[in-house]
């Protein structure tokens, strides 16, 4: 650890439990609930998210029509460096990484970029692409750093909440199937409904250990019974090798993407930049400490570093996932030492194919009605905080505008904005960012009220 985090996590433990809101933690940010339970809690932490970190190079393979074995390297990248930054997000490296119980993963704002530049000049292309905005995303982190101070209260709850409603289409599309064959039959309602149940009714009468495991053992259920059914297949588990060493440099060495695509990349890592904040202000809210601007600067350098660690294996780049947000406040499991054990799993999974082949068939529908809860309770922190701190009719013009933004753009029709050039339009078409950018503007320009 860095010395600026050692002195910080001695006065960690007693937080400030005062701006938690309903969020109660059975095991703070700093305590380590022993091997067993750490090991039991971390994958749980993985399992809600790794789906997500391995749909966008599936994505990206099927719209590149690249061969089987060039997309198992891209996610095999994907998951190396998820698992090393994560593991550097809960633990620190220097300066990097905030030492918050934060899983890194896959953003898809990448996936349009990728795809083109790889189209336009080759893969190894657009990893260097990512190389570059990664090296960019650390070098700026010291200036991200310092806007902890734009994101009083309001702002931050504003933010939590555009990240969970903003979520949900992610969450019932994958909980319906879509476009699987299982896309919206009874069966696959059922399971993901079903889900749902389990979750509150496991966090409403167990104690103890087993509601701190909810979501593991939810999804557990969820397997045994979608394979009970014949939903799963496990010939893919053997055909899985059993090692598997990624190499740096895959697709061939660094080839220069051009301009346009290296600026359409850096508004990309601009964008996970203002995504990086806002999380990591509500993981610091829910763990009680304070929200200093060392964090976010450790968090968005370790954006950086990670995305350019992930594509320098054939990867996709990376950044904080909102669903943190929700598995802590679920589970009140805030220990850091969970999620650095998460990200050795992450990296076991990478080297071991066939045990990542095995979490790989889970169902869409048990994941997705899982993660439709996940979303709720991301949403959920975000109107805590609002209500909390929502105290004049400015507060609410700078809720209203962001909401009416940012979910706005998230259900506009395909083409409404297709006038806005390409680089920009990235940038504009994400609800979730343009709704934070606009409550932290608001927050700037409306005067406050006494």
């Amino acid at each position: 650890m860095g010395l600026q985090g050692d002195a910080a996590a001695a006065q960690e433990h007693a937080g400030h439990g005062s701006d938690r809101g309903f969020v109660k933690l059975d095991f703070e940010l700093n305590d380590y609930p022993g091997p067993v339970k750490t090991a039991l809690f971390g994958i749980q932490h993985v399992l809600v998210m790794f789906t997500a970190m391995v749909g966008g190079p599936l994505i990206v393979g099927r719209l590149l029509n690249l061969s089987e074995e060039t997309r198992i390297l891209m996610v095999s990248g994907t998951m190396i460096g998820c698992g090393i930054s994560t593991m550097i997000s809960a633990l620190g490296l220097g300066f990097i990484g905030p030492r918050l119980p934060i899983v890194m993963g896959v953003f898809y704002i990448f996936i349009g970029p990728i795809v083109a530049i790889s189209k336009e000049v080759s893969l190894a292309a657009a990893m260097t692409a990512l190389i570059i905005g990664g090296a960019v995303q650390f070098a700026w982190s010291p200036l991200i750093g310092k806007l902890h101070r734009f994101f009083p209260p309001i702002v931050t709850g504003t933010t939590i909440l555009l990240i969970g409603t903003g979520l949900m289409k992610i969450g019932i599309n994958v909980a319906s199937g879509f476009g699987t064959p299982a896309f919206g039959k009874p069966l696959t309602l059922g399971l993901a409904a079903l889900m749902i149940v389990l979750i509150l009714a496991i966090s409403r009468y167990a104690k103890g250990f087993v509601r701190a495991l909810s979501l593991f053992v939810t999804m557990v259920i969820g397997y045994v019974i979608a394979a009970a059914v014949g939903l799963i297949d496990l010939s893919m588990v053997e055909k899985a090798g059993w090692v598997a060493v990624p190499t740096p440099f895959p697709y061939g060495g660094l080839a220069w993407p051009g301009l346009i695509g290296v600026i359409t990349v850096v508004i990309c890592f601009f964008a996970t930049a203002v995504e990086t904040t806002g999380h990591t202000l509500a993981v610091s809210r829910i763990c009680g400490v304070p929200a200093e601007g060392w964090r976010i600067r450790g968090a968005v350098s370790n954006d950086g570093l990670g995305s350019a660690l992930s594509a320098l294996f054939g990867g996709m780049a990376l950044t904080s996932y909102s669903q943190n947000i929700g598995v802590i406040s679920l589970t009140g499991v805030g220990s850091r030492f969970v999620v650095a054990f998460g990200g050795l799993f992450l990296i076991l999974m990478a080297l071991v194919p066939k045990v990542g082949a095995i979490i790989a068939l889970m169902p869409n529908a048990v994941l997705g009605g899982v993660l439709l809860f996940m979303f709720g309770m991301v949403a959920s922190v975000g109107v805590d905080i609002i209500g909390r701190n929502m105290t004049s009719r400015r507060d609410a013009l700078i809720l209203a505008a962001s909401l009416a933004v940012g979910l706005g753009i998230q259900s506009a029709p395909p083409g409404a904005f297709d006038a806005i050039p390409q680089a920009l339009r990235i940038l504009v078409t994400d609800g979730i960012v343009m709704g934070i950018l606009l409550a932290m503007i608001l927050n700037l320009m409306f005067p406050k009220e006494r």
